[in-house]
């Protein structure tokens, strides 16, 4: 009872700060984000206000529960898709952790492999079907950029070769989910995030199908 008076008043904040912020007004720090991240941005915000103002039921997760399955997405950072696959563990009722590989397409010479360890807070609010969840936690990305190079050779020729540079970084992610329970084996998942890393933020938008064990 008392976990769940605190979690009801930590959603009670997030909703006044979500409608004092992000529905009346654009908060400072997404000015200078483009329209597509301000979108997500707002996503994020809204759903998390959604769950402040439902009151959750029991949940759906076990703890223990174990799930894995592919994912694909959009990342704004250079506009492209992406591929993952997702590993969930749950310790609680309502944590569990999200190890999480995955791969964004090359587009606009840049492409990118990524690791994310991330938290899940995950609680109901329809009844057992469908649970929404906050997120937050680490990113590592290898981020190549594709150009070409020109240079000179002893015949006078200029010969054009494919180069490409590499740049390892840590970030933080902080987003929110929704998991639909399609059966006690398989449920579907859809997520955003925003990814801050110095020189490669991005947001982040997908969708994923897992087995539940």
């Amino acid at each position: 009872m008392f976990f769940f008076s605190m979690r009801l008043a930590l959603y009670k904040i997030i909703a006044n700060f979500v409608l004092t912020s992000f529905i009346t007004d654009t908060p400072n720090f997404c000015i200078n984000m483009p329209i597509s991240k301000q979108i997500i941005a707002r996503f994020i915000a809204i759903t998390a206000m959604v769950m402040a103002l439902s009151l959750p039921i029991q949940s759906q997760i076990t703890k223990g529960e174990k799930s894995l399955g592919p994912k694909i997405g959009y990342v704004s950072r250079n506009e492209s898709a992406s591929a993952g696959l997702v590993f969930q563990y749950a310790f609680t009722l309502h944590f569990r952790i999200a190890p999480e590989l995955g791969y964004i397409f090359r587009h606009n010479d840049y492409d990118a492999f990524t690791f994310d360890l991330n938290a899940h807070f995950p609680f109901d609010f329809t009844g057992e079907k469908v649970a929404f969840y906050p997120l937050g936690g680490i990113n590592y990305s290898s981020w190549s950029h594709h150009f070409r190079s020109e240079s000179p050779e002893q015949s006078g020729i200029i010969e054009s070769k494919d180069v490409s540079t590499r740049t390892a970084r840590f970030g933080l992610n902080l987003g929110a989910g929704f998991d639909l329970r399609c059966s006690e084996t398989l449920k579907l998942t859809l997520e955003a995030k925003y990814i801050f890393i110095k020189g490669y933020s991005t947001a982040a938008i997908s969708a994923g199908i897992s087995y539940v064990f």
